[in-house]
């Protein structure tokens, strides 16, 4: 069972991060945003897909590398709503809060 949990979280990881990546690329090409918040987005996306690859390998720094991403991740949504809309959507964050406890959640687990 253990090795289920950990190809689940490492696959939840990937597929969040990857969806995350190409969105920042994605707003790179738009240019709606500033460029820096764009390619930080792609790069936090790039830090929960390689935690949840560093997840497989039983690494402990998987989680920290996890974090770091959810919570770039977080920052860098607030600021590309307020860029693009002058606000934040609430549900849309906490949607996103949803899946960051969730991911951490099942990275603890695996790890511990």
């Amino acid at each position: 069972m253990d090795q289920v949990l950990s190809w689940v979280t490492a696959l939840l990881c990937v597929v969040y991060g990857a969806l995350t990546a190409f969105a920042g690329f994605g707003q790179v090409q738009a240019k709606k945003i500033q460029p820096w918040a764009a390619w930080g987005m792609l790069f936090c996306g790039a830090l929960v897909v390689a935690a949840g690859m560093m997840t497989l390998l039983g690494l402990p720094s998987a989680l920290w590398l996890l974090l770091l991403g959810l919570i770039g991740i977080h920052a860098l949504a607030i600021n590309n709503g307020f860029q693009l809309y002058g606000k934040i959507n609430p549900s849309h964050h906490l949607g996103r809060l949803f899946i960051s406890i969730l991911l951490f959640g099942l990275t603890y687990l695996v790890l511990k």
